[in-house]
């Protein structure tokens, strides 16, 4: 059975690959000119893998800037009545047609045929992460890391495409512009051509770099580069068998394997660059840097962390070290004078002066840094989809518990994007971990007053756990424990019953929260006794729960502890509702109920509260 392509080639801007949604209900699958030029009909890229759906909107925006230079204005200056991006823009992808053939003798889409020739055929399983390899097991796809199966031509794009923002990095391969397991939040419009508009950037100067073009990684790429990234060199092995995709199911032709090896190192900034040339004249000091099991790796580590700042700030105090400026090489360059220096203090044992060269940057420096020069993790600074705070936030860890699960990936996407979006990430390390994927659809920022409503009234159950400090009031005391500490006999202990408890019921109750958020109606106008309404329904069930199976003694005494825990949720409800920019002074004598006095009844339980 012949290939279902145009001339064996299977062009990606004419056949249908790419799966999407139309407004009518209507599922299909388009080339990239179609998808395009239909962006106002189309509803939204239907990928059934939400890493999928990200990889084929990042380079739908690639594609989009490097075709228009002006994409985002020129977009927003588009009359209503347009069914999507006019078939001028696109003169440049019927230019360079054939850059987008992913099969066939000639240039192929994203590969590089010197691989062909220097590389042993792969199982095509390694272009997808849901299908085991040699050194991961995924339960969940009974199959072999064989080639007994393969995959359509459309299955083998979209996972090279993946490969642009997801690949992970090992011993073998680099990550791509971000690590393997960051998280991305894109804007969601009601159609595909807003979606498109909404998470451009908003600069797009000229893009001369476009990864189709050429196999070599640009020096100081663009835009349109880091969105299109190629980590991995590849050459998709074409045979004649056929049978159904083992992705995707389709019948007709199966690639059954490749060839593939590292491809484009991931970016690094100014800073991180530097580091890397300290490190390379430690070790050309002495063979002992090479090694990551010795003392003096472990001191080249710790200065390559703080070479920028040693360079920028802490020169002077370097000069002042080197004992040995005479014998110092002429035309030393910076890197090789803080090896140099650092091997001579090491040899010296000088503990002191190493530590205080090693530091944190202090507050008097930290003016003169910028993010170049401090960020630790390889990614893109500005990217505009990246989740981030000072480093790329991720899903927690396959060993996190389930309460962080439940509720930390949502609540932190919501916090750094507060808008309507779809946020995506995946769980594992990419270094032979199965990888998942959960999509979460954010609430429209109304909702932002109640999710941290919430997020304080579950701190307010918990406790913030930090250690107790000498004179401590009781409104320090209340937030330290927690509601459902402080009405223990011994509230200063760490009640990892608790602990345990609470874990285990915050999936359902961020389950709730979430529910609610996606109805945005009920989030209208004032809504103050909505709110207390709310939190209590969520959380007092908590409370009840918690006290029953944690209270030793009797029914009496579990009575009594989840009044008083009622009581003290339900003032700190109504502090937290009425002033939602801080957390009030629930834990003061005069806002926390009183707590029963503890003396024994006749028949009461003497077991000693844990």
């Amino acid at each position: 059975m012949g290939l279902p392509v145009t001339q064996g080639a299977y062009n990606l801007l004419e056949e249908k690959w790419i799966p999407v949604l139309y407004g009518d209900g209507k599922t299909d699958r388009v080339g990239i000119c179609q998808a395009l030029t239909d962006a106002r009909t189309i509803r939204q890229i239907a990928a059934s893998n939400p890493m999928d759906r990200v990889a084929l909107l990042r380079f739908l925006l690639a594609v989009l800037m490097w075709c228009k230079e002006d994409a985002k204005s020129s977009l927003a200056a588009l009359d209503e009545t347009s069914t999507g991006i006019p078939e001028k823009w696109l003169a440049k992808l019927k230019e360079n047609k054939a850059a987008f053939n992913l099969l066939g003798d000639g240039k192929r889409f994203y590969q590089d045929v010197s691989v062909r020739n220097n590389k042993e055929p792969r199982p095509i399983a390694d272009l997808l992460v849901e299908f085991p390899g040699e050194n991961s097991v995924n339960h969940m796809r009974h199959v072999v890391h064989d080639v007994s199966y393969g995959f359509c031509p459309a299955c083998c794009a979209m996972g090279i495409l993946r490969l642009s923002v997801w690949a992970p990095a090992n011993a073998y391969y680099p990550a791509s512009v971000n690590p393997g397991s960051a998280a991305y939040a894109l804007i969601e419009g009601k159609n595909l051509f807003q979606t498109l508009c909404a998470n451009l950037t908003e600069t797009n100067p000229q893009a001369d770099q476009a990864p189709w073009l050429g196999n070599d990684q640009p020096n100081s790429p663009d835009a349109v580069a880091r969105l299109a990234w190629r980590p991995r060199k590849l050459w998709l092995n074409v045979a004649d068998s056929s049978g159904p995709c083992a992705c995707c199911g389709a019948p007709g032709a199966a690639v059954k394997t490749l060839c593939i090896q590292r491809g484009w190192s991931t970016p690094v900034t100014t800073g991180q660059q530097f580091g890397k040339d300290v490190l390379g004249e430690f070790q050309r000091l002495n063979g002992e840097y090479r090694s990551k099991a010795t003392d003096r790796r472990r001191l080249a580590n710790k200065v390559v962390v703080v070479a920028s700042v040693i360079l920028k700030c802490r020169m002077l105090a370097l000069l002042q070290a080197d004992l040995l400026a005479a014998q110092a090489p002429k035309a030393e360059s910076e890197a090789g004078r803080l090896a140099r220096v650092f091997e001579q203090l090491y040899t010296a044992g000088n503990q002191r002066v190493i530590k205080e060269l090693t530091r944190k940057p202090t507050k008097e420096e930290k003016p003169l840094l910028d993010q170049q020069d401090t960020q630790v993790k390889k990614f893109w600074v500005e990217d505009p989809h990246l989740l981030r705070d000072a480093e790329a936030i991720r899903l927690p860890d396959l060993s996190d518990d389930v309460g962080l699960h439940a509720s930390k990936f949502w609540r932190d996407a919501l916090r750094l994007r507060g808008t309507k979006a779809l946020a995506i990430g995946i769980v594992g390390d990419g270094q032979y971990v199965f990888h998942d994927a959960p999509a979460v659809r954010l609430p429209n920022t109304s909702a932002t007053l109640l999710a941290k409503l919430t997020s304080d009234c579950a701190q307010v159950l918990r406790g913030t756990g930090v250690k107790k400090k000498p004179n401590e009031n009781s409104e320090a005391k209340f937030l330290r424990c927690g509601v459902l500490r402080l009405v223990t006999n011994n509230p200063d202990l760490q009640h990892p019953e608790i602990d345990v408890a609470v874990k285990l019921l915050t999936p359902n109750a961020e389950a709730q929260i979430r529910d609610r958020l996606s109805r945005t109606n009920a989030l209208m106008g004032d809504n103050t006794t909505k709110d207390k309404a709310f939190l209590h329904e969520v959380y007092a069930p908590m409370v009840e729960q918690v006290i029953a199976s944690t209270t030793p003694g009797s029914p009496l005494r579990r009575h009594a502890r989840r009044n008083h825990a009622q009581a003290l949720l339900n003032t700190k409800i109504q502090d937290l509702v009425e002033k939602p920019d801080h957390l009030s002074n629930a834990g003061t004598p005069a806002a926390v109920p009183g707590k029963p006095k503890r003396g024994r009844k006749k028949g009461a339980s003497n077991e000693p509260d844990r």
